[in-house]
C-alpha cells in the first residue's frame, strides 16, 4: 500500500521534499519573503502605512513590466523572451510612466477647463494690492519657511498618526434657535470657519461649508470629521448675508453657495467671478477691497480688512483673488473675523480703526512652523487677540478637517491654556451650541472627553520590533551569503 501513487506516505514525502527545497540555502524566494514581510509589518507597526502603499505601487509597476516582457514590445534587439535585458525592462517601465503621465495631463486639462468647481478665470483689478496679475500681502510673505526642509516636512506627512483626526464622532449639540431680546446677538459655531451670527431681525454667516464632500477640488480633499449632530442650511434661519474670506475650498464651497443663492454675498475682489460662474445673480454680490466699508442695514455695517494669506482654486490661479478678514458692527457690537491669516502687525491698525472688539474669531488651527506666515501658531493667536484689543477670542479653523500635522485637539488646548496664562478670555463653545455676546462665555473643554489616540504599535511593543528587524536581516543574509559563497567558489576554480 505504501508504494501506491497518492498514498499518505508518498504525499508526506513530497511535502517534506518541497519544504526542504524551500528552506535550502540559495532559495532566494524564502529570503525575499522574510525581507518583504518584515518590512511591511515594521512599516505598519511604525505608522508608516504610506510606505506600504508605495511598496504596493512599486509591485504593480513591477508586475506590469513583467507582463509586458512577454509581448514583442521593444524586443527587436532581444535574443529571447526568457531573460529580458535590463535595457528592455527600463524601456517598458518608461513607456508605462509616459502613458500614465499623458493620461494624467489630459484628464487634468479636461477637468480644469470643464469642471465648474474650479470657478471662473482670473480677471484684472484696479487695486493698490494688485500688481502683475496677482494680489500681494502687506508684508513679504512666503508659503513655506526656508528654515524647514521640504523633505523633512514630506517625511512627517508620510508618518500616519491617528491623533490628527478624532477616532469617534465629535460631541456636538443639535442646533436650535435661542430666544433673543432686542439688541442681543447670538453666535453659533459649526466647526472650522462657519459661524452663524444673528439677531431677531438679521442673520449673517461666515465661510459657510455644509456639504459632506472633501475640502478640495472635485471633493478630493480631506473628508470632514464626523459629528454627533449633522448640520445643514435647512436647519438654519434665512441667511440675509454671506461673508467670504477667500476662495479656498474649505471656505468657499460651491454646493453651499448654490443653496444660498437668494442671500446677499460680500466677497473680496475677484471672488465675484466664481459666484457668477455658479449662477449667483450679480445684484446679490458686493465685491470689496481692503478697508472698503459698506452699510448693509441700520443695524449692520461691515468692512473688509487685510489678512496675511493667499488664494487660488486651480493649478495656475494662486493669488489671483483677494483674501481678507471681516469687521462687523452688528447692533453696536464690534466683531472681528480673521479668516485664514498669519500673524501680522496690521492687527494693531485694525484695532485702532475699528476696535476694541467684543468678540474676535481667530484662525487657530492647521498651523505648522513651515507655513507660520500664513497660519498663526497658538501663542500668536493670543498676541493677535491682545493687539486687536478683543474682550473675548474664539478659536476657529479647527475641528473639521485634517489639514496639518498637529493633533486635532491641540489648538483648543493650547490656545485656552495660553490665554489663561496671559489673561486673555478664550471662548470654547460646543459645536452647534449658541451663546449671546456679552453674557456667559462658553468655556467647556469638550475635546477632552473624546477618546484618546494610540501610540504606534511597535512603540508599545519593542520586542516585536526587534524580532521584525532580526527576521529581515535573516532574509537579507539568506539571499546574500549563497551568492558570496558561489562567487568565492568561482574565483577558486579560476
Amino acid at each position: 500500500m505504501s508504494s501506491l501513487t497518492g498514498s499518505p506516505v508518498e504525499a508526506t514525502d513530497n511535502l517534506n521534499t518541497k519544504l526542504a527545497s524551500f528552506f535550502k540555502p540559495g532559495n532566494d524566494l524564502l529570503g525575499y519573503i522574510l525581507v518583504v514581510l518584515s518590512t511591511i509589518l515594521w512599516f505598519e507597526g511604525s505608522n508608516l502605512r504610506s510606505l506600504n502603499i508605495l511598496l504596493v505601487i512599486i509591485a504593480i509597476f513591477w508586475l506590469a513590466v513583467k507582463l509586458l516582457t512577454k509581448t514583442k514590445l521593444f524586443s527587436k534587439k532581444e535574443s529571447g523572451f526568457a531573460k529580458p535585458s535590463f535595457k528592455r525592462k527600463f524601456k517598458l517601465l518608461s513607456f508605462i510612466i509616459v502613458i500614465l503621465v499623458a493620461l494624467l495631463v489630459l484628464s487634468t486639462a479636461i477637468v480644469v477647463n470643464f469642471a465648474e468647481d474650479f470657478g471662473a478665470e482670473p480677471s484684472s483689478h484696479d487695486s493698490p494690492n494688485f500688481e502683475d496679475g496677482i494680489f500681494e500681502n502687506l508684508n513679504p510673505t512666503t508659503m513655506q519657511s526656508d528654515d524647514v526642509s521640504t523633505w523633512d516636512l514630506l517625511g512627517d506627512y508620510l508618518v500616519s498618526d491617528d491623533c490628527r483626526s478624532p477616532n469617534e464622532k465629535l460631541p456636538s449639540e443639535k442646533f436650535d434657535l435661542i430666544d433673543l431680546e432686542d439688541g442681543e446677538i447670538s453666535v453659533t459655531w459649526f466647526g472650522h470657519s462657519t459661524i452663524l451670527i444673528r439677531s431677531n431681525n438679521l442673520s449673517i454667516i461666515t465661510d459657510p461649508v455644509f456639504s459632506d464632500s472633501g475640502a478640495g477640488p472635485l471633493s478630493l480633499g480631506p473628508e470632514p470629521f464626523a459629528y454627533e449632530n449633522s448640520y445643514s442650511l435647512e436647519d438654519l434661519p434665512k441667511i440675509d448675508y454671506v461673508f467670504i474670506s477667500h476662495d479656498h475650498y474649505d471656505h468657499l464651497d460651491m454646493d453651499t453657495v448654490k443653496e444660498l443663492k437668494d442671500s446677499g454675498f460680500l466677497v473680496p475682489l475677484g471672488i465675484k467671478n466664481h459666484l457668477l460662474e455658479w449662477g449667483i445673480d450679480e445684484e446679490n454680490i458686493q465685491e470689496l477691497d481692503w478697508y472698503d466699508e459698506v452699510n448693509l442695514t441700520e443695524d449692520l455695517q461691515a468692512a473688509l480688512t487685510p489678512a496675511r494669506h493667499f488664494s487660488g482654486r486651480g493649478l495656475s490661479d494662486s493669488h489671483s483673488t483677494l483674501w481678507g478678514s471681516w469687521v462687523f458692527n452688528f447692533n453696536d457690537k464690534s466683531i472681528y473675523f480673521s479668516g485664514d491669516t498669519g500673524y501680522m502687525d496690521e492687527f494693531v491698525n485694525i484695532s485702532e480703526r475699528y476696535g476694541p472688539f467684543d468678540l474676535a474669531f481667530l484662525d487657530s488651527g492647521q498651523y505648522n512652523v513651515a507655513w507660520q506666515q500664513i497660519h498663526m501658531l497658538p501663542e500668536e493667536v493670543i498676541q493677535a487677540g491682545i493687539d486687536l484689543n478683543a474682550s473675548v477670542i474664539l478659536p476657529i479653523h479647527i475641528s473639521k478637517y485634517e489639514l496639518s500635522l498637529h493633533h486635532w485637539y491641540e489648538p483648543m488646548e493650547l490656545v485656552s491654556t495660553l490665554g489663561a496664562e496671559r489673561n486673555v478670555t478664550v471662548a470654547t463653545p460646543l459645536l452647534g451650541s449658541s451663546f449671546i455676546i456679552g453674557e456667559e462665555i462658553p468655556n467647556d473643554t469638550w475635546w477632552r472627553g473624546v477618546s484618546e489616540c494610540t501610540e504606534p504599535f511597535l512603540d508599545e511593543n519593542p520586542v516585536i520590533e526587534y524580532v521584525l528587524i532580526y527576521t529581515g536581516m535573516i532574509g537579507v543574509m539568506w539571499i546574500i551569503l549563497p551568492r558570496i559563497k558561489n562567487r568565492k567558489s568561482n574565483l577558486e576554480e579560476e
